[in-house]
């Protein structure tokens, strides 16, 4: 017995989404997002302002330096100006911003198989370690495993380097650079190969610390930020030489971010280590001019049993280093 199916009377059709319509939806998303960004970011402006100004009518002398040693109201600064860009850039999005080339929609059809394991690893290596920082003490545990660079240098204890990119300065930290590892280190596990993250990411935290080592030989510093810098220094340059493969605005987007981040770290230089993020964003830049290939027809996400091996090493070496910060810091507790 055979059935023919007969779809409900009552069953409204569904129109297709012109081009038009579509674009007009994404300034909306854009703009509501933008909204929020302004809403909560100048509201955290303005209560700081405001903190300052009540100093002023008590008859004390406002120290307007403190504005920059608050995380608070740096990123409330960058929310507001995050809104305002945002607003500019639903005015000006066009068709050809959104609408990706046929080369671009077999490139991404060719990589949905990825998964972002080298990515997942090690955002597990850095919370792991931050558990143990919480348990052991912030403090102490930095004095322990962080990038202390006269200990560095003095002490010969050349570890360091690595395991200060493992720790982090507290939950707002560890916050942001898990959200931005996992960012973009999945869009690099995407586009590229995890062997190259991998290699990437733990370059760009050796070659950040080294030159904040050279300008800053007195300090201490701890984060994963300067890996992740090798990570956008890397798809910056793939976005370059890929556009015609990727969306359209996928190029200005990574500028827009480099951008984004540089500002910041001139604002809150007092709170950034500027350094570690320059040297860890050109260890990317040159590894990505290196191996990203200029002929479009060259698959750069290609690996070999060679290029396996160090990716597979080089994820190995800060899994380990990520474990002995770990008995360093417990030790200390």
């Amino acid at each position: 017995m055979s059935y023919e199916f007969q779809p409900p009377e009552n069953e409204p059709e569904v129109s297709p989404v012109t081009p038009e319509e579509y674009l007009a939806e994404q300034k909306r998303s854009i703009r509501k997002k933008a909204y929020w960004a302004l809403g909560i970011g100048g509201l955290v402006v303005i209560v700081h302002l405001g903190w300052l100004l009540l100093f002023s009518m008590a008859g004390m002398e406002p120290d307007f330096s403190v504005l920059l040693r608050s995380v608070f109201f740096i990123l409330g600064l960058f929310a507001t100006i995050a809104g305002l860009y945002g607003l500019y850039y639903a005015r000006s999005l066009s068709l050809a911003d959104i609408i990706p080339s046929e080369k671009a929609i077999e490139f991404a059809r060719r990589s949905e198989t990825s998964t972002a394991y080298y990515t997942i690893i090690l955002i597990g290596c850095i919370l792991a370690v931050f558990i143990a920082q919480t348990v052991a003490g912030l403090e102490q545990s930095v004095a322990a495993a962080g990038f202390v660079k006269p200990d560095f240098a003095e002490k010969g204890e050349y570890w360091r380097v690595l395991t200060g990119g493992a720790l982090h300065g507290g939950l707002l930290h560890i916050y942001f650079n898990s959200q931005a590892l996992f960012g973009f280190g999945g869009l690099m596990e995407y586009l590229s190969n995890r062997a190259h993250l991998a290699i990437v990411f733990l370059l760009a935290v050796v070659g950040g610390g080294l030159l904040s080592y050279v300008f800053m030989p007195d300090g201490t510093s701890v984060g994963a930020s300067g890996g992740i810098m090798g990570l956008i220094g890397y798809l910056a340059i793939y976005a370059y030489r890929r556009k015609e493969q990727l969306p359209p605005d996928f190029l200005r987007s990574m500028l827009v971010n480099v951008g984004f981040i540089a500002a910041f770290g001139l604002i809150a230089y007092q709170l950034v280590d500027n350094f570690a993020h320059v040297g860890g964003f050109l260890v990317g830049a040159v590894y990505a001019f290196i191996q990203v290939p200029k002929d479009l027809t060259a698959d750069p996400r290609r690996s070999s049993t060679a290029l396996d091996v160090a990716g597979t090493v080089a994820i190995g070496i800060y899994i380990a280093e990520a474990v002995f910060a770990i008995l360093r810091i417990t030790d200390v507790a």
